[in-house]
């Protein structure tokens, strides 16, 4: 599988790479976007339960509990990448940022 970061998602890795390598010295922290299945949730004010599927997120893990995720390298930046079990079978993935959120574009 070929996957790609759009300039707008490698810049938001990087800048985070950035502040994990001034923050974090002693550790050997890899930026890493992952696919996390969200719980179910009910709205507090209307006690509507709702299921809002699953999101990326963008940690700092440890380069020895990567497993499970591709270790990518785009443009100088590494980084981690665990996608959602849809995406398994796709040919080519190319990962956006927009807002607060990455988020598979093609």
């Amino acid at each position: 599988m070929k996957v790609l970061l759009t300039r707008k998602a490698l810049n938001e890795v990087r800048r985070f790479a950035e502040y994990m390598s001034r923050s974090e010295r002693d550790n050997d922290l890899i930026p890493s976007i992952g696919w996390a299945s969200s719980s179910v949730s009910t709205d507090e004010i209307s006690g509507q339960i709702t299921e809002p599927g699953g999101q990326f997120s963008l940690a700092a893990l440890e380069a020895d509990k990567l497993q499970g995720r591709m270790i990518l390298k785009q443009e100088g930046i590494t980084f981690a990448l665990a996608l959602p079990k849809e995406a398994e079978g796709l040919d080519y993935v190319e990962i956006d940022y927009a807002g607060r959120d990455f988020f598979i574009s093609n």
